[in-house]
């Protein structure tokens, strides 16, 4: 019989009530929470491979992604080795962010189908099917600031409540997705249009912040220095600017609308005012504010940052982007967090040894996790330790668990958190954290959702 008669032959009986001799694998209740799950993704989006990439080699995306699952034009190259001709992600994972439609608005579209998926769907899975939860993912503007995704981001949990007839939510951000979430949670009303149901804060049971920017992104502060001198501090130069850093990943990931035959570049869904038409420089300006609210000198400055020439070049950068408020504290007070019915659990990582398929020994990646590591230590490649933690001491904020696995292995990348490639970006088997958090991507988030049920989650 061949197997797709028997698929057929399988689902036959099962319409007609039979069950096959196999039971179905019982649902892990140590993970199985009370609230549904939203989970908040990262800054921008990574093409399935890069193309910085060599074509062969131990660094190539043959040898360091999935190759039988992404590349749907295998091809070979002038020396017979395998190489992708087109690389797009599966059927089985279009459904997940980042979305050619949007869901809030249907005149939305866009094509990323090259581009990896912000949570894999091994995670998914195993939150979902494994442990029996409801999973939403939001599906936020990839380049924004933390107002426009965290309007992005309240549309998802809106959904999650609604479908799920929930009173709350868990929400699990990674990287950039910790302070939108964090910025929804304190700032946003349910519904804009009815202010008598309140904040946001009341429908979160818990906030989980992945390799978060609690102090920023030192990664961030290393890109907007390097813009800064190569455009001699004249930020609205952005035609230099997008000569140097290129525009096709904003244009590919920004919304478009089709009218007119034309397509307009739009921020995201329900936009406001010059979001719903973005030209280049509009696009540009996106991208560099979501720089700004990641770097250190907004989320958490130090004294250094702070000094009358910094505040000069950061008050240029503020006019031309017109923003009013210099500080996240400025923004989210840190009072306004304090005990305010919603429990906040933090998760980092670090970077032990460098592997050069991370990006290799000149390349960026390389020089920023090398800048951070002089300035201010330890790092997972695109955020120091120090500022993954949560500096609230207020009794509702807990930092959980730093992964770094054995002093000798290569320890633990930030891309770790999003599962898109556990053979690049995990540690090897002996050189992983010991149990309860060993193992892949989707294991680490079984024993977060683990965690949270011993906490009464």
């Amino acid at each position: 019989m061949s197997l797709i008669k028997s698929l057929w032959v399988m689902l036959a009986l099962g319409s007609l009530g039979f069950t096959s001799a196999q039971a179905t694998p019982a649902l892990d209740a140590s993970c199985k929470l009370r609230y549904p799950i939203v989970l908040s993704h990262h800054w921008s989006a990574r093409a399935i491979c890069s193309e910085r990439a060599a074509a062969t080699g131990p660094a190539s995306c043959v040898q360091t992604e999935d190759y039988a699952k992404y590349c749907t034009q295998k091809i070979q190259d002038t020396q017979g080795q395998p190489t992708c001709a087109e690389w797009r992600v599966p059927a089985s994972e279009e459904d997940l962010p980042p979305r050619n439609t949007n869901r809030v608005d249907g005149s939305l579209h866009r094509d990323v189908r090259s581009y990896h998926r912000y949570f894999s769907k091994a995670i998914v899975d195993r939150l979902r099917d494994t442990c029996g939860n409801a999973v939403y993912i939001a599906d936020k503007p990839a380049f924004a600031s933390y107002e426009v995704r965290a309007r992005s981001l309240r549309n998802t949990v809106n959904e999650a409540l609604a479908r799920e007839h929930a009173d709350k939510v868990i929400l699990i951000g990674l990287s950039q997705g910790v302070q939108d979430a964090r910025y929804m949670t304190a700032k946003l009303l349910v519904d804009d249009h009815n202010p008598a149901l309140g904040t946001l804060n009341t429908k979160v049971a818990a906030l989980v912040g992945l390799a978060g920017e609690d102090g920023g992104a030192e990664s961030a502060s290393l890109a907007l220095d390097f813009l800064s001198l190569s455009l001699g501090g004249h930020w609205a130069n952005y035609q230099q600017a997008i000569a140097m850093i290129g525009d096709q990943t904003v244009n590919d990931t920004s919304w478009k609308r089709t009218t007119d035959g034309g397509d307009t570049y739009v921020l995201g869904e329900q936009c406001r005012g010059a979001e719903c038409n973005l030209d280049t420089e509009g696009r540009y300006k996106s991208a560099l504010h979501s720089l700004f609210d990641l770097s250190p000198q907004y989320m958490r400055p130090t004294l250094a940052q702070q000094g009358a020439s910094a505040t000069a070049k950061w008050q240029q950068l503020m006019d031309y982007l017109g923003i009013e408020q210099a500080r996240w504290a400025d923004v989210v007070p840190p009072e306004l967090e304090a005990n305010n019915g919603v429990d906040y659990f933090s998760y980092g990582a670090k970077i032990n040894n460098w592997l050069p398929a991370w990006g290799g020994t000149f390349t960026q990646d390389f020089l920023f996790f090398a800048g951070i590591t002089l300035s201010s230590g330890a790092n997972d490649g695109y955020v120091s330790v120090k500022r993954q933690q949560y500096a609230n001491t207020a009794a509702n904020f807990h930092h959980v668990k730093t992964l770094d696995g054995t002093l000798w292995g290569r320890g633990y990348h930030h891309m770790y958190f999003s599962g898109r490639n556990d053979k690049l970006y995990a540690p090897q088997p002996w050189d992983q954290e010991a149990a309860p958090y060993k193992g892949p991507a989707a294991d680490f988030y079984h024993q977060v959702a683990r965690d949270l049920k011993v906490r009464g989650f």
